[in-house]
């Protein structure tokens, strides 16, 4: 190569460089910029800022507010010697990795997310929800909790457990106190083992009266586990109570006789299948996919290979060698001998090879021990947790959660039932607030006279209306009541001495209990299970008559406040049963 310099002189623009070129130039990455937008001049030769994205309006969206148009400005770093150039404020913008300017935005920002956030839209933020700012897994903002779910196949109603019911009913009744129905209902779906769901498919509004009935229900009958249809009972029967029916056992046998030359395995599990000339191949294959796939079977099939290797077919034919025997267990007893005659050989008890062999003869010979259809199912609260995984699983579920929300549903399926045991249900405030008593009301009329002790003491709650039953004696009487005293922590709890009651403040003492008593189980004082007491005032005979056959008080009756009533009932009442009216 000749290198010797030349001579010429460079032309006069030679190695020039024109800055005016590098206007445009932007250093961003390429998949950043719109190609194919053209580039608006303003504000002095700055480039706009191009938005195309619609714009809502309204409260809350910041969109309209004025855009910072101000152009690109390569940040002067420390390699470049000097600092960073300053914005049209005076402030020193910062340098950013890749060389990109922050844009100034003084509009107000949103808590989690600026302008143009993608999670936040435009609008305003939402606390929870889905697409505003709510919390977020794996990279995606989780849905709003919709509450408790709704199926939109089955209906589900909760009733009391018989037992259970029987001894709440004793114990109202024993006290003859008032209960809010919403807090018996909240009493009975409180703990699973106190109710009983019963489940209904929903029928859809306007359906024909000749639409296709649903599909009944199919009940396993050794334990009652309810399913959405008879072949989902009757695997599961077959699942979890196969030996009711049957004795299951590995039994050598004689491999299959055969020129086998290929053997298909599959190719998911690894299991060989056997040899497609096999008599039982089709059979082999429908169980293993029953078993263990989870694909479609046409797709499936196509992932079933050919092996000829002579090590797999004799890992094959080993393998068949073992097989499960299902024998059966019920066979009915054999005939009496007849006298002078030889008594008769046993018959020996079917056995089978295959499930489905034994799956044929149970469902052909004791069916009704499998499985039971029905349109209706009651099912016991306390098998919930052993419901299997499925549609009913879930609704039942759903229904229960909403319930112990608000269990209006459950209080008005306890009416019925309420008002067959002989209970009194009646109404009172301006919300409507029912509550249950064993006594049925009564209510007293002008002019009507009681025993003087006990008028005074129907005057006295009257003029007092919701006051407790344990201040009567001073407030009442005049006196304080003797009560127990508070044991100290750790020792035994002793009785107080009781103060110095006369025998004057003993007798008038009996008589108030006595007459509170009284008052409360004829129904003329209506007693919470706070222990506060009400008594309505006097009414005219034609109100009082029509009170009574309604479930609702007079307006002019006070509202009762929501009581914090215990979880279930005093067990400790021990006043004798007062007969429902």
């Amino acid at each position: 190569m000749d290198e010797t310099p030349s001579n010429d002189k460079p032309a006069k623009d030679f190695n020039k460089i024109d800055l005016a070129q590098l206007q445009s130039f932007s250093f961003g990455t390429q998949w950043t910029q719109d190609k194919g937008a053209p580039s608006g001049k303003s504000d002095g030769g700055r480039e706009s800022r191009r938005d195309d994205r619609p714009r809502r309006e309204g409260p809350g969206n910041f969109s309209n507010a004025p855009r910072d148009r101000r152009g690109f400005r390569k940040p002067a770093g420390p390699d470049a010697g000097g600092a960073a150039p300053a914005d049209d404020k005076g402030a020193p913008s910062a340098p950013r990795e890749g060389g990109f300017e922050p844009r100034r935005d003084d509009r107000p920002r949103r808590e989690g997310g600026g302008r143009g956030d993608f999670h936040g839209g435009g609008g305003p933020r939402r606390e929870g929800g889905p697409r505003f700012g709510g919390p977020r897994e794996g990279g995606f903002v989780a849905e709003r909790d919709r509450g408790p779910y709704i199926s939109p196949f089955f209906n589900v109603t909760f009733y009391p457990e018989d037992t259970g019911f029987a001894a709440l009913a004793k114990v109202i009744r024993s006290s003859c106190r008032t209960y809010e129905l919403f807090e018996i209902a909240r009493v009975i779906i409180g703990k699973n083992d106190r109710f009983v769901a019963v489940i209904q498919h929903k029928i859809a509004e306007g359906a024909p009266a000749d639409a296709a009935k649903p599909v009944p229900f199919g009940i396993a009958v050794p334990d009652g586990t309810p399913f959405e249809n008879e072949a989902a009972a009757i695997a599961y029967v077959l699942d979890k109570h196969l030996g009711q029916f049957f004795d299951v056992a590995e039994v050598e046998i004689e491999a299959p006789k055969g020129n086998f030359q290929v053997v298909n395995k599959c190719t998911v599990t690894g299991e060989l299948l056997g040899p497609p000339n096999y008599h039982r191949y089709n059979q082999i294959v429908q169980q293993h996919f029953a078993a263990n796939i989870r694909l479609p079977f046409e797709v499936y099939r196509n992932k079933i290979e050919s092996v000829r290797e002579p090590e797999a077919i004799a890992q094959w034919l080993e393998k068949m060698k073992k097989t499960t025997r299902y024998t059966w267990k019920l066979s009915a007893p054999a005939a009496a001998p007849v006298e002078g005659e030889a008594a008769p050989e046993a018959v020996p008890a079917p056995s089978f090879d295959t499930i489905e062999e034994a799956r044929q003869y149970l469902l052909a010979t004791a069916r009704e021990k499998v499985v039971r259809i029905t349109d209706t199912v009651r099912f016991h609260g306390k098998n919930l947790e052993t419901l299997p995984q499925g549609e009913l699983r879930r609704a039942l579920e759903g229904a229960l959660e909403r319930q112990r929300r608000f269990p209006l549903d459950t209080a008005n399926a306890l009416r019925g039932r309420l008002r067959r045991e002989g209970f009194t249900i009646f109404k009172k405030g301006s919300k409507g607030v029912s509550y249950v008593c064993a006594v049925k009301r009564k209510f007293r009329i002008p002019g009507q006279t009681f025993a003087d002790s006990i008028g005074a003491l129907i005057a006295f709650i009257e003029t007092h209306p919701m006051i407790k039953a344990s201040e009567l004696t001073e407030k009442f009487l005049g006196f304080a009541a003797p009560v127990a005293a508070k044991p100290a922590e750790g020792a035994a709890p002793e009785a107080a001495p009781a103060p110095a009651l006369t025998s004057e403040q003993q007798s008038k003492l009996n008589r108030l209990n006595g007459d509170l008593r009284w008052l409360v189980s004829e129904g003329y004082v209506t007693e919470f299970i706070d222990g506060r007491l009400f008594a309505p005032p006097p009414v005219v005979e034609a109100r009082k008559k029509e009170i009574e056959g309604s479930e609702h008080d007079p307006e002019n009756f006070p509202e009762v406040p929501v009581a914090e009533t215990p979880a279930t009932p005093p067990a400790e009442e021990t006043a004798p049963e007062s007969p429902a009216s």
